[in-house]
């Protein structure tokens, strides 16, 4: 994904006038459905970009311009500014002194000190979830959503792929049934990463990826929960040193956008 100093003319109209009839046509940028009264300025920003960055309409790398946010979401810029500092401090957002916010893009580094994480905690989610699920515990929704992610093997890579792997895992963390893991687990993180790198993926690693969703799904509804654990660590780790052979150019967005002292 290229970086953009700025948002291109379409995008940008669309921040200025907000005015679609339809869900899909909606701008990059629109206030939650909530009443504004019952959330902070701070708070409606935050959810707008987060709300962007779920459904792809923002990238890791693209731009944040303060005054389209201002104007768009009808907020002033202090607000504006306390949110993107917020987002900052929880790794979505980038700051730099000299050009503004970004979308925050993951360099070499942090993509593989993020996937170690993410190893050890889907690996202990995979196996708790599988010994709630022998119970009957959502077992129903998880051999469901199974399903229906197998069937974008064929369908191709979209924005409908990324939310229907996102929904497998929720299952998974829902089924699990700890607290501390729905807290601990850096999801919007994970989100960056899979719209940064996922068009990188070759025709091999989306068939080995493939392979792997379904040796997970087999081995959590057979009850095996330490084979589930390691069949979800490989699939991780195969995927950080998948990440680890691109070309410095997949990371260069991360790279050269340090943050503000």
């Amino acid at each position: 994904m290229k970086s953009s100093d700025h948002l291109d003319s379409t995008v940008a109209a669309s921040l200025l006038h907000p005015a679609p009839a339809r869900e899909s046509d909606r701008p990059m940028m629109t206030a939650p459905a909530k009443p504004r009264a019952a959330k902070s300025s701070p708070d409606v920003v935050v959810d707008a970009i987060l709300s962007g960055i779920r459904s792809g309409r923002l990238v890791p790398g693209q731009r944040l311009v303060e005054a389209d946010l201002t104007h768009s979401l009808s907020i002033s810029r202090g607000p504006v500014r306390e949110a993107l500092k917020r987002l900052a401090a929880e790794g979505i957002v980038t700051l730099n002194q000299n050009r503004g916010a970004y979308v925050r893009a993951l360099s070499q580094k942090e993509v593989a000190d993020l996937l170690k994480v993410i190893e050890v905690v889907t690996g202990l989610v995979a196996r708790l979830a599988t010994q709630r699920l022998a119970t009957g515990h959502l077992r129903d929704a998880f051999v469901r959503v199974s399903d229906e992610l197998m069937a974008f093997e064929t369908l191709g890579d979209s924005l409908a792929f990324m939310e229907k792997r996102r929904e497998f895992y929720d299952v998974l963390i829902a089924a699990s049934d700890n607290i501390e893991l729905k807290r601990i687990m850096p999801l919007m993180q994970i989100h960056l990463l899979r719209l940064q790198f996922q068009t990188r993926l070759t025709a091999t690693d989306r068939r080995k990826q493939f392979e792997e969703y379904r040796a997970i799904t087999r081995t959590v509804l057979s009850g095996n929960s330490r084979m589930a654990e390691r069949m979800t660590r490989i699939h991780i780790r195969r995927t950080r040193l998948s990440i680890s052979r691109l070309p410095d150019d997949a990371f260069s967005l991360g790279d050269r956008q340090r943050p503000a002292s």
